[in-house]
């Protein structure tokens, strides 16, 4: 008996040493930072938001600092018409939204300089695309990009003092739906 004494007592310690080795490890993980009391969190600010919300497409331009804005209001196209759901304005650019049918369009118009990278390029798309061409449009270079040969996503154009866009991205995820040549003749012959 004095045998099996000595080795249950051996175990009962093993066991007492992995439960302290444990709670050790427990006890010595990392505490979770604090959370910032209510003054910290009001001094933390991200980039302020530079588009504004405004009632129409003058107010939009106003807004922007540009000459008008048309942004195809009324037209009709293959999708069907053209309504504005929301219009915006920073400066150098104003911005019109358009949900139609299963597509979220935007089209805006800019002073060129509003570009980042300085090429024109008012769209805020940097996407890369499959098909990269170019249509003549009532006498203007039209960009188009997309990834459905003769589709385009992405559709950019400048115009005396201004630059121009057309994104239409598929609503529920489609990212490689594109507006066909007649519904870009359109759009672009009714936007200034």
């Amino acid at each position: 008996m004095k045998k099996s004494s000595k080795i249950l007592s051996m175990l009962m310690m093993l066991m007492l040493m992995l439960a302290l080795a444990a709670c050790v490890s427990c006890n010595s993980a990392e505490e979770p930072a604090e959370e910032p009391a209510a003054e910290e969190e009001e001094q933390q600010v991200g980039m302020p938001n530079p588009w504004s919300d405004v009632e129409s497409a003058e107010a939009a331009a106003e807004g922007a600092g540009i000459d008008g804005f048309e942004a195809a209001e009324g037209t009709t196209i293959s999708l069907g018409e053209v309504k504005v759901e929301q219009y915006r304005c920073m400066d150098g650019m104003a911005e019109a939204r358009i949900p139609i049918a299963a597509v979220d369009m935007t089209i805006r118009k800019g002073r060129p300089d509003t570009a980042p990278e300085g090429d024109g390029d008012i769209s805020g798309d940097y996407g890369e695309y499959k098909n990269e061409w170019t249509q003549n449009i009532k006498g203007l270079e039209v960009k188009c990009y997309g990834n459905r040969e003769g589709e385009s996503t992405k559709t950019i154009w400048t115009s005396g003092d201004y630059a121009y866009c057309i994104v239409a991205y598929g609503a529920g995820g489609d990212e490689d739906y594109g507006l066909k040549a007649d519904d870009l003749d359109t759009l672009v012959n009714s936007i200034q």
